[in-house]
């Protein structure tokens, strides 16, 4: 998942001429004052040597307070809303962002606004676990709602659901022995 969010593209400012850079079998022309797609990974890179601005708009606490409240609102699987494309590693991005800020400036609302991005996550990632079990007793309902889960958690739902299978033959196998 992860590499897939790197491989990514992204919308960059090139603020420096650095001429082709060949990555991942392409060429991309990087020309001062040209928009272009890299990818994540090389984008970060680049940015870091200040040569390409990241144009894409971070994750803020906003965007996950947005969908803590889409999550508590639902009141039925079917009303279960999808979160956004790699969501859970955009969260991790911010959470790192904000603690690196936290180091190097060591601002109290830096700190509140980690520790409320925390207990979102915390609460979302509950609801949406109990969703998911809820919708594992019945087949039907994992189909309706797996357009809803996120790449992370379908592999959850899958894992889940192979271990409960395993575990149900197991009781099921060792109560109709003689």
């Amino acid at each position: 998942m992860r590499i897939s969010f790197l491989a990514k593209k992204v919308r960059v400012m090139v603020l420096k001429d650095l001429g082709n850079v060949r990555a991942d079998g392409e060429v991309y022309e990087l020309r001062k004052g040209t928009e272009v797609e890299l990818p994540r990974w090389l984008a970060r890179t680049l940015q870091q040597q200040g040569i390409v601005k990241i144009l894409e708009t971070p994750l803020t606490i906003d965007d996950i307070a947005r969908v803590h409240f889409n999550v508590f609102n639902a009141r039925s699987l079917r009303e279960l809303e999808a979160v956004p494309e790699y969501f859970y590693l955009q969260v991790q991005e911010y959470l790192e962002e904000l603690s690196r800020r936290i180091r190097e400036e060591f601002n109290a609302a830096l700190l509140d606004e980690r520790r409320k991005a925390e207990l979102y996550m915390l609460e979302i990632v509950s609801r949406r676990i109990t969703a998911l079990l809820q919708a594992l007793r019945s087949p039907a309902a994992v189909a309706e709602i797996s357009s809803k889960l996120s790449m992370e958690e379908r592999v959850l739902a899958d894992a889940m659901k192979s271990l409960l299978d395993d575990w149900l033959k197991t009781v099921v196998k060792s109560n109709t022995a003689p």
